[in-house]
């Protein structure tokens, strides 16, 4: 019975290891913005529309943990096209060769029970750097369009030094002073689903026809401004207006939809396979061992079973079930 019972509760453990409270990012409705002083006089703001990230939360304690954040550069956005191009070359982010900037966490700090600060290692450029960022935890959301599925919210925002990261361009004006100034702050809205579970199906399909329309008029709007903008390095003076970033859903390509199918078939075929022989050589060993022939069948059972379940969620996100992992 002994033996039994340590069965038992080893089952247990991994049934309360495997629901991994893990969140990913929904880019849909999150946002990252910056600004930075620019002639001394007012800011440039700007967005970042290409992000992914995943954290482990618990709502219950509020211990937020193993955080990581990763921005695609080249998806910089200050509403000037030419300076936006002026920015992914070498006097900034140079992102023919550093494609990313990437945040991890290393500790957490909480008042009230609830987390405040994150504090974790940024790297941009060549450079990485501690930088703490404040957080905000704003609660969760049940989906309007799922009752089993919630939302996470949070707040988070820094200020960074960019000459610390290798960014030093600068130019100096007429009548003195600089460009740019070397504050930076970050600004991240962060709307999170739980880790292998698809956002809710109309997610994908809003916006309507009207909003839709609306959107195409927008971007043709943009297109129509961009002859009349300026470069950054051009010191025209004038009040800059935060951009407003337009980012449309990308649509899974036929490439990539195989894939997914032919990967889901046979991640299926060797899941199931591997733990019908799992199950038989886990009742062959307990009815070695003149176990109850009720445990016999149930231990087998619970074991691959919850196996199955944490396998199947590692492999959900490389099956088209929720976001792409990102690349190293």
């Amino acid at each position: 019975m002994k033996t039994i019972y340590k069965l038992l509760l080893v089952t247990l453990l991994l049934l309360s290891t495997t629901h991994a409270e893990t969140w990913r990012v929904n880019w849909q409705h999150s946002k990252v913005t910056f600004q930075i002083p620019y002639m001394g006089i007012t800011d440039v703001s700007g967005a970042f529309t290409k992000f992914d990230g995943a954290f482990d939360f618990n709502e219950a304690t509020k211990k937020l943990d193993n955080v990581e954040f990763v921005i695609e550069t080249k998806s910089v956005d200050t509403n000037n096209t030419k300076r936006d191009a002026h920015i992914r070359k070498e006097d900034f982010f140079y992102t023919n060769k550093y494609p990313r900037i990437r945040f991890v966490s290393t500790n957490t700090v909480y008042k009230d029970y609830k987390p405040v600060k994150l504090i974790g290692n940024l790297e941009l450029l060549d450079t990485k750097k501690e930088v703490t960022f404040d957080i905000k935890y704003k609660g969760s959301v049940q989906d309007p369009w799922d009752q089993n599925k919630i939302a996470q919210f949070f707040e988070a925002s820094t200020v960074i030094n960019r000459k610390d990261f290798g960014l030093s361009w600068n130019k100096k004006l007429d009548k003195g002073g600089l460009l740019l100034g070397e504050s930076v702050k970050i600004d991240i809205i962060i709307e999170a689903f739980e880790q292998g579970v698809r956002p809710a199906f109309s997610r994908f399909y809003l916006p309507t026809k009207n909003i839709k329309k609306s959107v195409a008029k927008e971007i043709t709007d943009k297109k129509k401004v961009v002859n009349e903008s300026t470069p950054i390095n051009e010191t025209t003076a004038g009040n800059v207006v935060a951009p407003s970033v337009v980012s449309t859903p990308e649509l899974p390509k036929v490439k990539d939809i195989v894939l997914n199918i032919v990967f889901g078939f046979i991640a299926f075929v060797i899941l199931i396979g591997g733990g019908i022989k799992l199950q038989i050589v886990i009742t062959k060993f307990l009815e070695k061992k003149n176990f109850d022939p009720k445990w016999t069948f149930l231990i087998p059972n619970i074991i691959v079973m919850i196996l199955i379940m944490y396998i199947a969620t590692l492999l959900a996100p490389y099956m088209g079930y929720g976001p792409h992992p990102w690349g190293n």
